[in-house]
């Protein structure tokens, strides 16, 4: 029994961090990319896997494919376009970094084929697309759908992956409008154990090793530790970028998208502002860099008298470059992200979009806002497992000195007890821990003001309306007033109109941006005594 309960608080110790740190979450690459292929109903698509042949499907249909090889894929039946058919290369130079309760198979990227596309095919320009995952940070603020993503046309010169890189991370590399391929090329191109097709649940080891590059390894520092990738998550809420503060004229500078504070005066009169903690939200966009090689023929005669011009033609050829040469030397500044030499600030607010006033409202975000009250005493055994997913949650509020109990599991789970409630006690498997991004919000003594910030759920897709909370306390012994809280959405993020709420009467607005979205503010009216607190929420479309 003493062996079990040491075991135990060990493994409480190895997923549960100190007091004021955020729980790592885990990453690492998945061991398939899904890809979801979309087309005009009827188009078939075939994949060659293992020598018993093909296997073919209607689109829209998901494969699971291994990262660092190269595939072959016949598309034929296209409706519209009888007697056409198509044999793509599809290059997998990446794989998603997904956190521990998130399936690659619930993101797939892209493989889009547009009827201009086709057209050009047809008339023989060679088609280049590369599908990457970009980085919420630069994502332009463009509503998007995951069958219709966002494409970019550049000049047949530019090197798409290097491009990509700026913007994301390179998943896909598409080429299309080669020869035509024979059956017997397509199977000897077929590496088994590589494809994993709709209905299957596992996949052999592939019969040889990949010959594409991929990031399978990740080279960093031995001290400072890997550098977890970005790309998948949507990191909304705190204070990054320059940092906000109260202004001589008492008001709110340095606001920059997806920050999200809150300003109050103390006892003293003096003005005062509070950051919230970050959120993850797990919500992968692929976007996609094409570019086209067109056909180029000329047919023409030339005559006796036309010979002198075709000489002199030639030799000035060789003193001037040509175009093809220009192209293919293009300056590398141009290939670089170009940073501007100095940035021009403008003087004033944006255009205000709404503003109403907002009524008390009962926000009610289940048993996370009966913490640190005597209502949860009175919780179902329902709503006190909805409050054990939120432990995390409530290790923010509480005064948490580590597990105070044990309870025999048989998977890996983490005990504990939150203190000071009294309530019961809660067993929290693993796999149910989600946590904040960052550090957790800490209470300086001289700024009271405590502020959190959580979305209703962790992973989300492009198109889906998620609700974020924000939670104010007043975690000092004297009243605070003027209480308002701001929240600069990102880019990704679109405001639902009419959603705002909030259980203290309030003046809400709405004003754009610079990322394309709107800071939401809310202006609450009295004091916040000691120990109470406030909460307002609103809804969100992923972009």
């Amino acid at each position: 029994m003493r062996t079990r309960l040491l075991t135990a608080l060990a493994l409480a110790a190895l997923v549960l961090p100190a007091r004021g740190q955020a729980l790592p979450v885990p990453r690492g690459p998945s061991p398939l990319l899904y890809i979801r292929f979309h087309g005009t109903p009827g188009t078939r698509v075939a994949f060659y896997r293992d020598p018993a042949g093909p296997r073919e499907f209607e689109v829209p249909v998901t494969v699971g494919v291994r990262p660092g090889y190269l595939y072959r894929v016949r598309i034929s039946n296209i409706p519209g376009r009888p007697g056409v058919t198509l044999y793509p290369t599809v290059e997998v130079r990446g794989s998603l970094h997904l956190p521990p309760r998130q399936h690659a198979a619930d993101h797939p990227a892209p493989f889009v084929l547009t009827d201009a596309d086709l057209e050009h095919v047809e008339e023989g320009a060679f088609l280049t697309k590369v599908v990457y995952l970009e980085n919420p940070e630069r994502a332009a603020a463009v509503a998007t759908r995951p069958d219709q993503p966002l494409e970019t046309t550049l000049p047949a010169n530019r090197d798409l992956i290097d491009a990509a890189r700026d913007f994301g991370r390179p998943m896909l590399v598409v080429r299309l409008g080669a020869r035509p391929a024979e059956a017997d090329e397509l199977q000897r191109s077929a590496i088994p154990g590589t494809i994993l097709f709709p209905a299957e649940k596992s996949l052999m080891p592939p019969r040889l090793p990949p010959t594409v590059p991929w990031a399978c390894l990740s080279v960093y520092d031995p001290t400072l530790g890997p550098r977890p990738p970005e790309e998948e998550c949507l990191h909304d809420g705190g204070d990054v970028g320059r940092p906000a503060g109260i202004g001589p004229d008492g008001k709110v500078g340095g606001l920059d998208p997806s920050d999200t504070v809150a300003e109050y005066t103390d006892s003293q009169g003096r003005r005062r502002l509070a950051k919230s903690n970050r959120v993850c939200l797990c919500v992968p966009r692929f976007a996609v860099l094409r570019s086209e090689l067109p056909l180029a023929g000329l047919e023409a005669r030339r005559g006796t008298e036309d010979a002198r011009n075709a000489t002199a033609m030639a030799l000035a050829g060789l003193r001037l470059p040509s175009l093809e040469a220009n192209k293919s030397e293009t300056p590398q500044a141009v290939r670089m992200r170009l940073r501007p030499g100095g940035t021009a600030a403008e003087t004033g607010v944006g255009r205000f979009v709404r503003v109403q006033v907002l009524d008390a409202f009962l926000v009610y975000d289940g048993p996370a806002n009966l913490i640190n009250t005597k209502q949860v005493q009175q919780l179902t055994e329902q709503q006190r497992t909805k409050l054990a997913k939120q432990i995390r949650f409530a290790l923010s509020f509480s005064h948490t000195e580590g597990p105070a109990g044990v309870e025999q599991k048989k998977t890996t789970a983490v005990a504990g007890r939150v203190e000071g409630l009294k309530a019961f006690e809660v067993a929290l498997d693993t796999r149910e821990v989600s946590c904040i991004c960052g550090e957790a919000p800490q209470v300086l003594v001289d700024k009271p003001m405590l502020l959190c910030k959580w979305a209703d759920r962790d992973a989300a897709q492009v198109g889906d309306v998620v609700t974020f909370t924000l939670k104010y306390t007043n975690n000092g012994g004297q009243p605070i007033a003027d209480v308002a809280v701001s929240d600069s959405l990102s880019g990704r993020l679109e405001y639902v109109a009419g959603s705002a709420r909030t259980d203290r009467n309030a003046v809400f607005t709405v004003q754009e941006n610079e990322a394309g979205s709107a800071v939401l503010r809310w202006e609450v009216s009295g004091k916040v005594l000691p120990g109470q607190s406030g909460l307002v929420s609103f809804q969100a479309r992923v972009r």
